[in-house]
């Protein structure tokens, strides 16, 4: 199967696909996950059309999170949405009743556009964007972000919270909050929306404001992961100076 373009249910299924028909996925589909009479009977449709495959929710009340295997930031397709698969592997997340379903569409002769990782990192590297962040504030954004990098397709519901990336990182709950609050503060002076309110006081939701623009702009990405590797992160990386941004 790895030769052809085919759908793997990562449990031992697996069925090809074919430009001359539908292929389906639901209760009693060609992908089947029988049992269930909470989810349709066909959810899911792909198909070739116009030199491309296509994934369409064709249930009525089941919406499908998906993602292409190097993004952990997924997108909903809405009950009746069409979407052309732009990615070799395109993880496929749906829940009916009490049971989430997981599905990957894998497109071994599909030309995958290619993007160059903006995330260098060697300790003490530092990465251009709106200003340049440090080791340890890519360290944060991956720790916040980590259950989302290692399970691609899951939502931004799923972020960590404050204590666990506290325990992930070493840090104290002071200096957590310091750090959270000269990063959104830096980014929201180079315009980045949603992390200060109109009065200039730290937005509510500003944490899954800065998470989403980190995994959206791919300042981090399922590779960041390895910087929670370094010894580094865990103790101080650099000897604080006097008047040096914390």
């Amino acid at each position: 199967m790895k030769a052809v373009p085919h759908l793997d249910d990562l449990v031992g299924s697996v069925v090809p696909l074919s430009r001359d028909r539908v292929t389906s996925i639901g209760r009693d589909a060609d992908l089947s996950f029988p049992g269930n009479n909470f989810l349709h009977r066909r959810l899911i449709d792909i198909y070739w059309r116009d030199d491309g495959w296509w994934i369409e929710n064709v249930g009525a009340w089941i919406p499908v999170r998906y993602c292409a295997a190097a993004e952990a930031l997924s997108s909903i397709l809405d009950v009746g949405q069409a979407m052309r698969l732009s990615s070799r592997v395109t993880h496929l997340v749906f829940r009916a009743g009490g049971t989430e379903y997981e599905v990957v569409v894998r497109i071994p002769d599909h030309r995958e556009h290619r993007r160059t990782e903006s995330v260098g990192l060697s300790p003490g590297t530092s990465t251009l964007g709106p200003g340049s962040l440090t080791l340890e504030q890519l360290a944060m954004l991956v720790a916040f972000c980590e259950p989302l990098l290692l399970a691609p397709g899951v939502g931004i519901d799923r972020i960590r919270s404050m204590r666990a990336v506290e325990d992930r990182l070493g840090w104290s709950s002071a200096k957590l909050r310091r750090k959270l609050d000269n990063l959104c503060g830096k980014l929201a002076t180079a315009g980045v929306a949603g992390l200060v309110s109109e009065t200039g006081v730290p937005a509510t939701n500003r944490r899954i404001a800065l998470l989403e623009w980190a995994l959206a702009t791919r300042i981090i990405s399922t590779d960041s992961v390895r910087l929670l590797d370094l010894s580094t992160v865990n103790g101080p990386l650099h000897p604080r100076r006097d008047g040096e941004d914390q």
